[in-house]
């Protein structure tokens, strides 16, 4: 039964009024929560007192009365600094008539102390929109913001102090609609900077790349991504790249659409030369479906680190679409939807035949790190049943899906077995949220555990919750929802709910950004009273909305996390050295087992027989490029230069 949460006692909105909008604190309404008296379904209780989830902190980071922030991907506002400080970004204004004072606010939680310090403002002193932030040099913040004619870069010299309203642009691109910025650095001291932008004044090269070594100057007025063009897609959206880079000079740039292939562009010279793996083949590019309207999945926002082994370790959200190919303008099916985990190194477990509507000409190859195809005979007879990433061949679910939008038990935890009862909802009940241009599960987030060996990892999203709807909306809230892997992203705990306690019934949690220090989980979440967004073009009334911080020991969430399991999963372990390598490699085997190296193709260049310990293997014939090795049930990537 859904649950209706509505109000008996207006508090505070008296005294905030929309005239003159201020800052009222959270932590005070929750001092007031006693006075509330809340209706579930047909009962009533009142004086409601429910321990928190297995929380341990949270603290106010800062408040907005803009609240639609960034959609390219929540690592891109995240910094974890080697003293235990971390730093998270969001797009902030507090004046409701013109966001005048819009721009780039910065948060830090000092782990060390335990406390929450808000910057109180924007960092630059103009205004932005939609700002990314990176780490910048020994002890720097570098930010990517776009203005009203162009987009700047601003430089944070030092993050321990910093000054609202301050800091002027270095420098700037020319003039163009270049929007929902995302900047990373490179090189071992952190100052080579790298902005992609989306493009919205040509739709054949959506997005923009931008490289300064010097943090003045742009190395070049663009470069040119490749294989951009060649997708045969039209961005007309913020939710569709993501970047991630390490101080080595590797930089990966993830690129999503509904209408192309899913796609990794690595390079390993900072954006010299890129390389291209294809993580989703899209089953409508290249084919014909006449007039009928078709559903397929494909994947939307994603987050990324790079492994200890050198591989791209990638949490994506994932929607269906109810459109025919080629029409930018798609619809999509708000229910279908969920969160997945994606690495070069899983294993494939594909279909041995593509599934019906995957491009027969284009198949995925059965090479590692093709853990299935996002295709599920399309969405047209059973939209309840049939879009589920399953096998054909077993119905078995694919054990990296580690997030659905799921029927929820009294306490707000997602109920088993999968799907139990999905068919009581309703096209209209899956369309109820707000409008974040977004499905019912959605902003993920990934989080590799320090120490664990590169085994453990934690996953933090957003998803629509059925027992909380807004009275005034109709829409229901957005909750916090996590999951964990002990063994590289191959299999995935049950999803539990973060936010499922009484202090946070009548919150919205949205944009979540997450990073783990030891086995603390600290979570920075954009928090507000209604479902929804309030822009410039909105039509609702302003109100404060909170960056609220919330910490959480992993272990009282997921027992097992931060042991670290590669016993359990792995039979055979392999380490390879050097990489990248030129001439020879060796690779270190904890036992017997033969040892295949893979092309991008999935083509086997060359197979040996492997013993335990160090197998010195001759490289020099092949091509530059990335390769995949592969011993027994590990694989690992390689750059051959």
């Amino acid at each position: 039964m859904k649950k209706l949460f509505t109000l008996a006692l207006v508090l505070l909105v008296a005294n905030l009024g929309y005239s003159q909008v201020r800052q009222v604190s959270s932590s005070d309404a929750k001092n007031k929560v006693a006075t509330m008296q809340v209706s579930k379904g047909m009962e009533s209780f009142e004086n409601v007192q429910i321990e928190p989830n297995m929380m341990r902190t949270d603290g106010e980071l800062d408040w907005t009365t803009y609240d639609w922030q960034s959609n390219s991907g929540a690592r891109t506002w995240t910094i974890v600094w080697p003293d235990n400080k971390i730093n998270f970004g969001y797009t902030m204004a507090t004046d409701p008539s013109s966001f005048a004072d819009r721009g780039t606010g910065i948060g830090t939680y000092d782990y060390n102390n335990d406390e929450w310090i808000p910057l109180g403002g924007r960092i630059e002193n103009e205004k932005t929109g939609f700002g990314s932030i990176a780490r910048y040099k020994e002890n720097g913040i570098v930010v990517a913001a776009h203005t009203a004619s162009n987009m700047g870069v601003y430089i944070v010299e030092d993050k321990d102090n910093m000054t609202p309203n301050s800091v002027p642009a270095s420098l700037y691109t020319n003039n163009g609609s270049y929007t929902h910025p995302a900047v990373m650095t490179s090189g071992a001291n952190r100052d080579i900077i790298h902005v992609v932008c989306g493009n919205f004044d040509d739709s054949t090269l959506p997005i923009k790349y931008w490289r300064s070594t010097d943090g003045q100057s742009w190395d070049e007025a663009e470069l040119v991504l490749p294989f951009i063009e060649e997708a045969g897609a039209d961005w007309g959206t913020n939710d569709y790249y993501w970047m991630e880079t390490t101080e080595d000079n590797c930089l990966a740039l993830v690129v999503n659409s509904a209408w192309s292939d899913g796609m990794v562009l690595y390079s390993y010279d900072d954006g010299q030369t890129w390389e291209k793996k294809t993580f989703y083949h899209h089953p409508g590019v290249n084919v014909d479906y006449g007039e009928d309207r078709v559903a397929f999945l494909y994947p939307r926002w994603t987050s990324a680190q790079w492994g200890i082994n050198g591989e791209l370790c990638m949490a994506y959200s994932f929607n269906g679409t109810n459109s025919y190919a080629g029409n930018a303008n798609s619809g999509y099916y708000p229910g279908i939807g969920g969160v997945a985990y994606w690495s070069e190194n899983l294993p494939y477990h594909g279909e041995t035949q593509p599934q019906f509507g995957v491009d027969p000409t284009n198949p995925m190859p059965p090479v590692p790190g093709n853990p299935f195809i996002m295709d599920s005979s399309y969405i047209m007879q059973d939209i309840y049943e049939s879009w589920m990433l399953f096998s054909e061949q077993t119905h078995d679910i694919w054990p990296e899906y580690m997030g659905y939008l799921a029927p929820l038990d009294d306490d707000g935890n997602p109920e088993g077995p999968l799907y139990d009862d999905v068919t009581g909802w309703n096209i209209e009940d899956l369309t109820k949220h707000g409008p974040y241009n977004s499905g019912s599960v959605d902003f993920p987030v990934l989080c590799l555990l320090p120490d664990c060996g590169g085994y453990d990892m934690v996953a933090v999203w957003s998803g629509m919750d059925e027992n909380h709807m807004d009275a005034n909306t109709g829409n229901f809230f957005y909750k916090l929802f996590a999951s964990y892997s002990g063994d590289g992203g191959r299999t995935w705990a049950h999803q539990i709910q973060l936010t499922n306690d009484f202090m946070y019934d009548l919150s919205e949690c949205v944009y979540p950004q997450a990073a783990v220090i030891g086995t603390t989980l600290v979570i920075a979440v954009q928090m507000d009273g209604a479902p929804g967004t309030f822009v410039q073009s909105d039509d609702t009334e302003a109100g404060d909305n909170y960056y609220q911080g919330l910490t959480f020991e992993l272990n009282d969430l997921f027992p097992d996390a931060g042991v670290g399991v590669p016993e359990v999963s792995h039979n055979t372990h392999m380490s390879i050295y050097p990489n990248p390598a030129t001439d020879q490699i060796g690779v270190t085997l904890s036992q017997n087992a033969d040892i295949t190296i893979y092309n991008m193709m999935g083509q086997v260049v060359m197979t040996t027989e492997g013993h335990a310990g160090v197998n010195s293997i001759n490289i020099s014939n092949l091509t530059a490029g990335i390769y995949f090795v592969n011993a027994g049930t590990e694989t690992q990537k390689i750059v051959v230069k």
